[in-house]
């Protein structure tokens, strides 16, 4: 549906009051994105002129404040009735003091967010007149026409309101996969939900990207950094690579598999968008990569799945990615789901794969990192339908969440190099009691009487959970009321048939690495192997201490992280 819209932008503030113009725009988009009519035309001057002059629509241009709040009346109604929210971003590109008045131009994003579903965009742009009355700014004339994302994006200005915005799948997903040097060096381009991400497989190098423009980006000496040691210029299937304004590179795109958007739905029925990585030269083999935790797209943490699916992808490998529910193209709600439920989300893309003849796969496994552990597990625990199955730096390989929860907030706690040892069992021992009352409310007393003797220790407040009566045990609205956090995959690692490759690293801060080897080890199951890779952290990358994990600070893969796995997989 295609709507018109005029001026707008979104954020807390206090009351209605615009003493600047930049307040204005901030009032406005709350009284946008509350859908309240009154509170937007009390924002225009009693003879006020809005002009829609969109593309092959009628003008739809309304003058006074009597005809703008009826406009508005009508083109809120439509959101209502279909229980939609609406966010909207703007960026003044020019502003100009015009007698006593201000003339702005800029350009708009708006996002349609309706329940379940994934959200939409339209982009603009505006020119407004404000006009100072009774030491109020108000909108005099409000002009809005079409534009597209890349004039949005390239508008390098600050956004009101002031927010890290998402990467705009269209165009983004455009640049991504592998760009060729003259050295004949590969560089694979991947993303996040907000960033792009580049590593360089000839030296393991891994960078996030820093944007200038839509396709213009910096990259630094770490992971993630505001120094530009280099920067990639985006152009027509190619990257120019830039040292110091001196281009020192150019990398040509190659295709060595096929990318194709596709959607499928789980056994209730819910949609779940994806992409399926088509080798050139496929080896019958196909995998489905799992999430960690969080609200992740089909690129993971840190690009992490989607940097795994090409290099599998380009071994042969058939690859599966796809969004957790409620996130990017996918329906649902991935908060509410539990270990069982995010199985099922994998199980339907084996499902899927299956279904498709032209693909021809004789073995189709399941692989992720993190949380993708548990969800692994709970797949093979329902179904015989997961021909192989890889983790990496699962906590999922071994433990249950409550163990893998205590260990992370005991690791986090030292490294502050804060807290004194009676400090930190203290907060450990609260969570245990936490975990203890929700497997049983018996044993509320015993978490809320420990609470209240140590919760006058400020320090370590923010590290306790919950007490009794501030939970809801009917409501699956938190990952410990959702999740099934006491549920232990050994049994399932035990009686499985087919074979396993568990990764992990001696520096984990999320996982107990030893602890997690030592257990699936003593199954004794030969199908399963082990590997830790010395001076690497949760998901692969090197570092020289369990206190040193964040990516931000890191620059390299192990050198066997990815050699390994992919052997593992021809050997299968």
């Amino acid at each position: 549906m295609k709507v018109s819209f005029i001026l707008f932008l979104i954020f807390s503030f206090s009351g209605f009051a615009q003493k600047s113009p930049d307040s204005l725009y901030l009032n406005f988009t709350k009284a946008y994105s509350d859908l309240a009519d009154e509170k937007i035309a009390n924002l225009y001057t009693e003879q006020a002129e809005m002009l829609n002059l969109y593309d092959g629509e009628n003008s739809n241009s309304a003058k006074g404040q009597v005809e703008i709040r009826k406009y508005f009346q009508i083109f809120f109604q439509r959101f209502k009735a279909s229980n939609q929210q609406l966010q909207l971003t703007f960026k003044i590109i020019d502003r100009k003091k015009s007698g006593e008045n201000i003339l702005d131009n800029g350009f708009y994003r708006l996002k349609i967010l309706t329940p379940n579903k994934p959200s939409s965009f339209t982009f603009g742009k505006f020119s407004t007149i404000l006009e100072l009355k009774n030491n109020t700014w108000k909108f005099k004339t409000d002009a809005t026409t079409n534009t597209d994302f890349i004039e949005f994006e390239n508008a390098n200005v600050s956004t009101i309101p002031a927010r890290e915005e998402l990467l705009y799948s269209p165009f983004y997903d455009e640049l991504l996969g592998d760009y060729v040097t003259e050295k004949n060096e590969i560089i694979v381009i991947g993303r996040s939900q907000s960033r792009l991400y580049t590593y360089f497989e000839h030296t393991n190098q891994y960078r996030g990207l820093s944007m200038v423009n839509a396709t213009t980006w910096n990259l630094g000496q770490t992971i993630i950094d505001n120094k530009v040691v280099q920067t990639l210029k985006f152009g027509e299937d190619k990257i120019e690579i830039y040292e110091h304004e001196k281009l020192i590179s150019t990398a040509i795109k190659k295709h060595f598999y096929k990318n194709e958007k596709v959607f499928y739905k789980n056994s209730k029925g819910v949609k779940i968008g994806g992409t399926l990585f088509i080798p050139e030269k496929p080896n019958a083999k196909a995998i489905v990569l799992v999430h960690g935790s969080g609200p992740q797209d089909r690129n993971g943490y840190a690009s992490i799945i989607r940097l795994l699916a090409d290099i599998f992808a380009r071994e042969g490998v058939t690859v599966l990615t796809y969004d957790k529910q409620g996130v990017g193209a996918s329906e649902g709600n991935y908060e509410v789901q539990n270990f069982t439920s995010l199985a099922q989300d994998a199980l339907a893309g084996i499902a899927f794969l299956k279904s498709s003849k032209a693909l021809s796969l004789t073995k189709i496994g399941l692989g992720g990192s993190s949380q993708a552990g548990w969800i692994i597990a709970k797949a093979i625990e329902q179904t015989n339908q997961v021909d192989f199955a890889l983790t990496i730096g699962a906590a999922g390989s071994g433990i249950d969440v409550v163990e893998q929860n205590l260990y992370n907030t005991e690791v986090l706690m030292k490294c502050t190099n804060t807290f004194s040892e009676k400090q930190i069992t203290n907060a450990i021992t609260q969570q245990r009691y936490f975990f203890d009352f929700l497997a049983s409310s018996k044993n509320a007393s015993k978490l809320d009487d420990f609470t209240k003797s140590i919760e006058k220790d400020t320090l370590i407040r923010d590290w306790l959970f919950p007490t009794s009566t501030q939970v809801d045990l009917t409501n699956r609205n938190q990952w410990y009321t959702a999740l099934e956090v006491n549920f232990n995959p050994l049994s399932v690692w035990k009686n499985y048939r087919n074979p396993v490759l568990m990764t992990l690293s001696e520096f984990d801060d999320s996982t107990p690495t030893e602890v997690v080897k030592s257990k699936v080890d003593n199954l004794k199951n030969g199908n399963i192997k082990t590997i830790v890779f010395n001076k690497a952290q949760h998901i692969g990358l090197v570092t020289d201490a369990v206190c040193n994990s964040d990516i931000a600070n890191l620059t390299t893969f192990h050198k066997d992280f990815f050699t390994t796995i992919k052997r593992w997989l021809e050997s299968i």
